[in-house]
C-alpha cells in the first residue's frame, strides 16, 4: 500500500469517528437554523472586513476589537453555534492526536511522552 493509499484510509477513519459525525451534525442544524447562520455570517463578515483592513496597512482600534468580541459573543450565546464550536474543538483535539502520531511515526519520538512542551521537536 502506498503512503498516499495510507493517508486516503486515514482520511476515511478520521471521518468514521464520533467527533466527526457530531460536529457535522452540528453544522447542519447551524444550517437548518436562520438564526445561528446569521450571526454566523454577521460575525464572519465582521471577521473578513477587519482582515482586509488589516492586510491594507490599517490599524484596528479597540472599537473594532470591541465590535468583534460582541460579535462573537453574540454568536456564542446562540446555543446551535455554541454546539457547532464545541464540537468543532471535539473535532480539533482528534486532528492534534492523529498529526502528533504522525510526528512521532516521522521523529520516533512521542512529542506527548517528552513533557518539555516541544511538541516532538528535539532539532
Amino acid at each position: 500500500m502506498s503512503i498516499f493509499d495510507q493517508a486516503l484510509a486515514l482520511g476515511k477513519g478520521i471521518a468514521d469517528t464520533r467527533e466527526y459525525a457530531e460536529m457535522q451534525a452540528a453544522e447542519n442544524a447551524v444550517k437548518g437554523s436562520p438564526g445561528a447562520l446569521q450571526v454566523v455570517k454577521d460575525y464572519q463578515d465582521l471577521q473578513q472586513s477587519y482582515y482586509k483592513m488589516q492586510m491594507a496597512g490599517q490599524k484596528l482600534t479597540e472599537e473594532h476589537l470591541k465590535k468583534l468580541t460582541e460579535a462573537e459573543n453574540e454568536a456564542m450565546s446562540n446555543n446551535v453555534v455554541k454546539d457547532y464550536y464545541d464540537t468543532r474543538m471535539k473535532f480539533h483535539q482528534v486532528v492534534e492526536k492523529v498529526n502528533s502520531k504522525i510526528q512521532e511515526g516521522i521523529t520516533g519520538v512521542d512529542p506527548d511522552s517528552c513533557g518539555c512542551g516541544c511538541g516532538g521537536n528535539h532539532g
